[in-house]
Order: structure tokens, then C-alpha cells, then sequence
């Protein structure tokens, strides 16, 4: 890295030194930013269940403006929830705008749930869990597993309310749910990172099943370091683990694999028709 960077007169050629860094550590989740711009990223080999990956539908679940939150009542008691990449901003107002939605989906009688995860590209998981914590349950729901135990976290939900060790969002649980309730949750190859997350959440929750396809494989919680006004360094220091400590060090793998397509109508969704079929199973 000093020889790579010996020469270097401005941030952006350090990027060569970064990017073997990052290489060397294999972090595909690191990310290296320099005034609010990419600086260096390492993709890493190409997975085998990554091959067939849609660079165009990448960049559009990514963009979060092609695929929106989506929330509909499927065979009377079926509550769909699309929740897709989420910024970071304000975690209390997007919380409550995906609450507010499930609440209305209680209120027309859901009773059994499809999360949809397979447009969800990343990014701030606090809404995302807070906002559908009523349907998940209270309880420790996973956490991280790292070197240290500094390194590691624990996330759980009680009142309806996510936490993240002792961060959380703290929003009203408007329309608690008292019972395990169904839930089918759909994932593809480009759920990644906070998406992954959620996943990982409701892996080995009572009467949930998966369907759809493994996920990216962004599996690790990054840790934010400032490096100066323009620079910060995310570089990731632990994996995802589930309800069951069962860590997550490749991706979140499904009950049922079924095709992705993600341009088709919600009534002719592969992913959607089968997680109905199964929900309605006795």
C-alpha cells in the first residue's frame, strides 16, 4: 500500500493502495468514500449464483427510484409487503409510512403476510425492521457475530419496537399483533446488504418459509470510521446471524427456488402465486 501510494498527491490516487486493501482483506461490502463519492470498492470473484445476474435490473433496484414500497391485501387475508433499499434519513418518519401502511393492511383483515424482499438493494435497516417489527414478533431476532465481542450485536424487538444493541428507533406500535402469525418471504440474488439483514431476521422465525432465490452475499455489518471531513472507510467486521446464532458468511439460501422476473404483474409473479399457495395450505 505505501509503495502503491507514494506518489499520490491527492485523495483519488489513493485509490490503487485502497483498493488492494481492500482485496486483501476480501471485503466485498467495504467501501472507501471521498466526497460523497465511491473511492474504491472491491467486487470480488463472481459468485456461481451471481452469474446470471441482470446488470440493468441491479442498477435499477439499486437507483431505489424503479421498483417503490408496495403494500397490498392478497386473497382476503393475505398481507403483501414490498419493502425495497431505504436511505438514511429520517428513520421515525419512514418508519411510520411502512407501520401505517401494515396497520391499514391489519385493519382489511390480513392475517398471513408475503415480505418481499427481492427488490431490497440495501441500505438503512432500521425502518425497515421497525416498520414491519409488529408482524416479526418480540424477541432477540439475530444480531452480528464478529472477532470481538465489541464487534458483535444483538437485535432484538420487544414491544414492537426494534433494537440494535441499544440503538432503536422508538416509534408508537400502533397495531400490535399477538400471535405468530404466517409468513411467506421472497428473496432474488439482488437482496443485498440491509435487505440481507431483514432475511436474516426472519430466518428460522415459528411458521416462516422462504422462496425465490439465494441473496447477494453482502452479509457483514460495516463499521463507519470518519477519516476526515471528505473521507470515511466502512470496512466490515462481523456477519449476519440469525435467531438461532446460525451464522451468515455466504448468503441467506431459500426454503424453494423459484424465478425471478421482476417487470411481471403482481397476479402473474411466480414468487408470489406459490407463497400464496403455501400461506393457504392448512
Amino acid at each position: 500500500m505505501y509503495s502503491l501510494s507514494k506518489d499520490a498527491d491527492s485523495v483519488s490516487q489513493l485509490k490503487p493502495a485502497l483498493d488492494l486493501m481492500l482485496k486483501k482483506l476480501n471485503d466485498t461490502h467495504g467501501r472507501f468514500f471521498h466526497n460523497n463519492q465511491y473511492l474504491s470498492y472491491y467486487s470480488g470473484d463472481k459468485k456461481e449464483h451471481r452469474k446470471n445476474m441482470n446488470s440493468e435490473v441491479y442498477n435499477e433496484i439499486q437507483s431505489i427510484q424503479v421498483y417503490e414500497f408496495k403494500t397490498l391485501v392478497l386473497d382476503d387475508s393475505i398481507g403483501y409487503v414490498r419493502i425495497v433499499g431505504l436511505p438514511m434519513g429520517d428513520n421515525q418518519k419512514m418508519s411510520n409510512d411502512i407501520q401505517n401502511a401494515v396497520c391499514k393492511l391489519v385493519e382489511n383483515g390480513a392475517k398471513k403476510w408475503v415480505i418481499d424482499l427481492r427488490f431490497n438493494g440495501g441500505g438503512n435497516m432500521f425502518p425497515m425492521v421497525e416498520g414491519i417489527a409488529s408482524i416479526i414478533g418480540d424477541g432477540i431476532v439475530g444480531g452480528t457475530k464478529g472477532v470481538t465481542d465489541d464487534e458483535s450485536s444483538i437485535w432484538q424487538i420487544k414491544n414492537g419496537d426494534f433494537f440494535y444493541d441499544e440503538q432503536n428507533v422508538a416509534i408508537e406500535n400502533k397495531c400490535p399483533i399477538s400471535e405468530v402469525q404466517k409468513i411467506a418471504v421472497l428473496t432474488s440474488v439482488y437482496t443485498a446488504s440491509s435487505g440481507e439483514a431483514l432475511a436474516v431476521i426472519l430466518k428460522n422465525r415459528p411458521k416462516t418459509r422462504f422462496f425465490g432465490n439465494k441473496t447477494m452475499g453482502m452479509v457483514t455489518a460495516t463499521d463507519y470510521t470518519p477519516i476526515d471531513s471528505l473521507t470515511a472507510m466502512m470496512i466490515s467486521v462481523s456477519y449476519y446471524k440469525d435467531r438461532k446464532s446460525n451464522v451468515y458468511n455466504e448468503f441467506v439460501d431459500v426454503d424453494e427456488i423459484i424465478e425471478f422476473e421482476p417487470k411481471v404483474e403482481i397476479g402473474e409473479d411466480k414468487g408470489i402465486n406459490r407463497a400464496i399457495e403455501w400461506l393457504n395450505k392448512k
